[in-house]
């Protein structure tokens, strides 16, 4: 595209500032080489989206929507191109895993997609590990998509968008990793039984001694006979010793009469 026409699209986005339109145009010829393959871009959509992505860096603010217009293309389409895009020229923050959870409201899913990474690199060669950085959107998300698939919670459909990958990219690395996060599932399934099967036989403890007590509480008369009961034990016991005395004291004063 010429730099008349670059110019025009800029004029119309309300882009004057002469360093945006230098860095947009810099964004443009990157992304001949390292944006190749988007789907449904023309050079008047890529244009618009350069410009917006340098505008953004540039803190300039924009109607977004009317460059979504001015593009030609499809809400869906735009932004899908435009996270690509902000991908491929590296231009995306990388947001941690903790970060990316908290903004899609998937936070308990972030431990479970911090283990996935983590074996995911265990199981790849020496060699591959050194070269791969697993803080890149692509994989970030990936780990916490496919944790939140696990994990059976639900999650907004943008955060496979948030990759800045192709969706058959995306939908592969989610298939390796679906293996790993069903394991550490299943292996934090296992660790809590025991803990629960403790806690129920310590409550049914707990109910036992509490139904012993409520029984007691119900049943006072059955108290009431064993202490009456002893109660008359001791009286005969006394009675006993009382009647074995004067017996021997009657024999002893008719051993001194005689």
């Amino acid at each position: 595209m010429d730099t008349e026409m670059f110019s025009k699209l800029a004029s119309k986005m309300g882009i004057t500032s002469a360093k945006i339109l230098r860095q947009a145009e810099e964004y443009m010829r990157l992304s001949q080489v390292r944006c190749t393959g988007l789907a449904n871009t023309t050079a008047t959509s890529k244009a618009v989206i350069c410009l917006e992505l340098a505008a953004n860096c540039m803190k300039f603010p924009l109607d977004k929507e009317y460059a979504n217009k001015l593009s030609g293309l499809s809400k869906k389409a735009y932004q899908s191109n435009l996270r690509s895009m902000e991908c491929m020229l590296g231009l995306q923050a990388n947001l941690g895993l903790r970060d990316l959870a908290v903004q899609y409201g998937c936070l308990d899913a972030a431990k479970v997609a911090n283990q996935i990474l983590h074996r995911y690199e265990e199981s790849l060669p020496a060699a591959q590990q050194q070269d791969l950085d697993l803080t890149k959107p692509l994989f970030t998300t990936a780990a916490l998509f496919t944790a939140c698939r696990c994990m059976k919670i639900k999650v907004e459909k943008k955060l496979a968008a948030a990759s800045g990958a192709k969706k058959g990219i995306f939908d592969r690395l989610c298939s390796q990793l679906q293996s790993l996060g069903q394991q550490i599932c299943s292996d934090v399934t296992h660790m809590k039984e025991p803990v629960k099967k403790a806690q129920k036989r310590q409550k049914t403890l707990l109910e036992t001694l509490e139904q012993e007590e409520e029984q007691d509480d119900e049943h006072p008369t059955s108290l009431k006979n064993l202490k009456e009961a002893d109660s008359e034990e001791c009286v005969k016991q006394d009675y006993e010793a009382w009647k074995k005395k004067i017996l021997e004291n009657a024999l002893k004063a008719k051993k001194m009469d005689s």
